[in-house]
């Protein structure tokens, strides 16, 4: 994604915010907007916050606009609106946006979301968090459903819980996009430093369905977990993981789509960075690059064993097993160049923490592994265990059989990344194991193209049926155009 691109994104943002509406309402201080806001009617509104500081802002948006026309809270000069102190705000009602402020060093006397967003189809845009701390919460909790988070940056939490945080209803789902953005976090020593949690251990069998795309995540390095999905039906691609000290971790829910990602580290050594750690079932992870990884534990891409059901947890409304039953799981056409790591380690963290019961049923189809290290650690034997088409250079790890083959693979240069020049001479691609384990909802969420891995047997490839990843994000791809 070049400049030119990104700029013509941010100009898309400006027009979708001047649309057809009222004059803007000026706001010079804070007072003036909390009695605005209790004078505020549904239909379309604009507030236009005056340049300078806000001090302990609070804020409950309760009306609604609409989709053509909604109610909009925006900084003067995206940048020039700086809140601080012990703010907190509430967007309950649908079809809001916030736009162009930037959250910087303030203090919160107590534990909560900096933003809580309880509405429908609203947007929080344009906006700069960093170093709003002193007490644990987090900073954009996220609950309603079709909500976006956009164009933003999070860098410099040191305080306890995550970036972004999203409770996942009974039903229905949340669908939230959030896209755009930056990330960055300082570790912070404990559990508790993820940059996104989606669903909790009570939420963990509903379906969420948010989408988590074109993000940078830099240096992302709170804890073990730079994300961690505990729900279903998530959707997590086109993000760039750029030397984070942990891994994406789909830790519980079913059925999440981790597709062509980037998670890469230039760091020398032990550097710690991870890619993809999976338990739970039916998850797909196709068409990623890994590239100089050195997890701290486990693969690159790593299988979790699992607990028993504790009757303790079932009491407090969680799912059974803190560690669930890890099976039914694919992962295909990824790309591995010259980790630090084994590429997938097939049975992980057996025998820790009560994990008695090893992974099983996994399907690992047209991977490419190039590098010195072994590829492939197993501990012990899984139940049942799919190899297809896979191809390695270097040494396998485990013996080798008809879908494990050893090749010369050639790597095209793209600057910043390789691509596989040889992928026809690999052996030929197809999807028929796809279509037997992953359902038909899952195969249309995909944007990697599947009707081009059935005409021309394509192993990786960076773009997907919209474009998808060009090349690794940078960033002044992401986060507000002010900066």
């Amino acid at each position: 994604m070049n400049k030119t691109y990104r700029r013509s994104i941010s100009l898309l943002v400006i027009a979708c915010l001047s649309v057809v509406m009222v004059s803007a309402q000026k706001v010079t201080r804070v007072g003036d907007l909390k009695e605005l806001l209790l004078a505020l009617e549904s239909g379309s509104q604009e507030i236009e916050l005056k340049d300078g500081d806000y001090q302990d802002l609070h804020a409950d948006v309760k009306w609604s606009g609409s989709k053509e026309n909604p109610i909009v809270i925006k900084a003067e000069h995206p940048g020039k609106v700086i809140v601080k102190g012990n703010t907190s705000i509430v967007l309950s009602g649908n079809n809001i946006v916030l736009s162009g402020i930037d959250f910087n060093k303030g203090k919160r006397d107590k534990d909560g979301s900096l933003i809580l967003v309880s509405g429908e189809n609203n947007r929080l845009t344009n906006c700069r968090f960093r170093n709003y701390n002193q007490v644990t919460g987090v900073w954009v909790q996220l609950n309603g459903c079709y909500n976006r988070v956009d164009h933003c940056w999070f860098e410099g939490k040191t305080s306890g819980a995550s970036y972004i945080n999203v409770d996942v209803p009974k039903s229905g789902g949340n669908h939230h996009l959030v896209d755009y953005n930056y990330f960055s976090r300082p570790p912070l020593g404990k559990n508790g430093g993820s940059a996104m949690r989606i669903g909790h251990g009570s939420m963990a069998k509903r379906y969420c369905y948010t989408t988590v795309e074109f993000n940078l995540f830099e240096d992302c390095s709170g804890e073990s977990e730079i994300m961690s999905s505990k729900s279903c039906g998530n959707i997590f691609r086109y993000n760039t993981f750029l030397n984070c000290k942990g891994a994406l971790s789909l830790r519980q829910g079913v059925e999440g789509i981790v597709e062509s990602n980037f998670f890469i580290s230039n760091k020398e050594g032990k550097n710690r960075c991870g890619g993809v750690a999976v338990r739970s079932r039916k998850h797909l992870v196709v068409n990623n690059y890994f590239s100089g990884l050195a997890p701290k534990s486990g693969g690159v891409v790593s299988f979790g064993s699992a607990s028993p059901s504790d009757p303790k947890r079932l009491a407090l409304g969680l799912i059974g097993a803190h560690f669930p039953k890890t099976a039914e799981n694919t992962i295909a056409h990824n790309l591995f160049v010259n980790n630090r790591s084994v590429s997938i380690d097939v049975i992980n963290d057996l025998g820790h923490r009560n994990k008695v019961f090893p992974p099983d049923s996994m399907f690992f189809l047209h991977n490419v592994m190039v590098g010195g290290m072994p590829h492939i650690k197993k501990h012990t034997e899984p139940q049942y265990l799919v190899f297809e088409g896979n191809v390695f250079q270097g040494s396998s790890g485990i013996k080798t059989n008809k879908g494990l083959q050893k090749m010369k693979v050639k790597l095209k240069d793209e600057k910043q990344v390789f691509t596989v020049k040889n992928q026809k001479s690999l052996p030929a691609a197809d999807i028929s194991t796809w279509e037997k384990n992953l359902t038909k909802e899952m195969l249309q969420r995909l944007d990697f193209d599947l009707e081009k891995v059935k005409s021309s047997g394509v192993y990786y490839s960076p773009k997907g049926k919209r474009g998808g990843l060009q090349q690794i994000l940078q960033r002044n791809d992401v986060g507000p155009n002010w900066m």
